[in-house]
Order: C-alpha cells, then structure tokens, then sequence
C-alpha cells in the first residue's frame, strides 16, 4: 500500500468515525435529534470526497515523481507525445500564468516559478505539480482526464473486471462513473445548500465501500503506468 492510499484510508476513517457517533448515540434516534443524525451524515459526505480529492492529488504528485531521478534515467523525447506536451507546455503554462487559486502574483514574483519549471526540463525531470490540477471536484470527468494525461485512455474500463470482484457483483458499463458523481453531487449538495435529506445509513456505507475500492485501483494503475513509462522513457 502505498504513502497515498494509507492516507486516504487514515482521512476515511474521520467519515466513519462520524457514523460510529450516529450509530452509538441516535440508535433509536427521536424526530428531536434529527438535525444531529443528518447534521453527522452530511460532515461525513463532505469528509470523505474532501478525502478522495486530496488522495488523487497525492497519488499523482507521488507517483509522477518516481520519473524524476538523479542522475535522470528517463529522455523525456521518447515519452508519449500527448504526455511530451502536457510535461513541457502546462508546466511552463502554469508558471507563466500562475496558480488559479489565491493571490495573483506579480510578473517579477513568478520568475522563480519559471526557472524551476525550465530546470525540470532541461535536467529530463517532471515536474510533479503539474499533475495535480482537479478543479476542486473530484467527479468521474476529472479522474478519467487525469489517467488519460498519463496515457490511460479510459481507466473506467481498465478497472471494471477488478471492481466487481471487489464490490461482489458484476456492474453496468457507466456504474463506476455513475456512483462516484453520485458521491461528489451529495457533497456538492450539502456543501451549498446543506441539504441532507437524501442521505442514509445505506448509501454512505455504500460510499465509504466505493470510495476504498476505487482508490485501491486506480494505485494499481498508475503504479503500473509510471513503471511503463520508465521502460519507454529509458535513456
């Protein structure tokens, strides 16, 4: 397991610790103690995409990385040229441009930003930031583009027969997709109108489940798609 995924399963369990309460303290809950039921489903909803953000994050800063050694072990020409494109022209984009978050900096205050993006290069070295963009939302869209930027064309597919063994039935095409938008809009949901009411014991289950299940996976394959591209990239 690695650094990414034993931190996912460590932020989960802020989730679960949430239904543990419900589960110990509203058992036979009451119409008084409503509010506290649905108040303790809606924080672990957001807790656990929260979580499921941040893990793809990680996973991806972590495992692009492994392309970066000293002395560099990788010709960044051989790589793929949908990937050649995304390491020099976003790298160089996003610190030319700056960070879509927080304060804009000054021309003068992103001229470090710059020279280190053109030391990644000129060294054959990735830099890890540029693969850790997800807009904030997690959904399947973001997921499956992040895989695709590494040169997994549909990850949702890669996984299928592996998912259903873990999740013990088979499942449609889209289920994948289809249950992780499912996740992040009930996040959404409670996040900007802290509507609950859609929420049950049933479905977050089923969430913390999917969520585990997916992670897992998506470790397997760009574990596996990073030892590729060291064979490929191979001075």
């Amino acid at each position: 397991m690695g650094v990414a995924l034993k931190g996912f399963k460590e932020s989960l369990k802020l989730a679960s610790a949430l239904k543990t309460i419900e589960r110990e303290k509203f058992l036979k809950a009451k119409v008084k103690d409503r509010p506290s039921v649905m108040g303790l489903r809606g924080g672990a909803a957001v807790l656990m995409v929260a979580a499921f953000e941040y893990y793809l994050r990680t996973l991806f800063e972590i495992y692009i990385s492994k392309l970066n050694t000293n002395p560099p072990s990788i010709d960044i020409s051989k790589l793929p040229d949908k990937l050649k494109v995304k390491i020099v022209f976003d790298s160089l984009t996003q610190s030319m441009k700056g960070s879509k978050y927080g304060a804009k900096k000054e021309k003068v205050d992103r001229i470090n930003d710059i020279t280190t993006a053109c030391k990644y290069l000129i060294c054959d070295h990735v830099d890890p930031a540029t693969f850790t963009e997800t807009n904030s939302n997690p959904n399947s869209a973001t997921v499956k583009a992040k895989f695709k930027e590494i040169g997994i064309e549909d990850v949702y597919a890669l996984i299928k027969s592996d998912f259903e063994k873990k999740w013990g039935s088979r499942v449609a095409i889209r289920f994948v997709e289809d249950k992780l938008n499912e996740i992040v809009q009930i996040r959404h949901v409670v996040a900007h109108t802290t509507d609950t009411l859609k929420i049950t014991k049933k479905t977050q289950n089923e969430s913390l489940k999917f969520l585990t299940i997916l992670a897992e996976l998506l470790e397997k394959v760009i574990e596996k798609q990073i030892k590729n591209l060291l064979k490929i990239g191979k001075k």
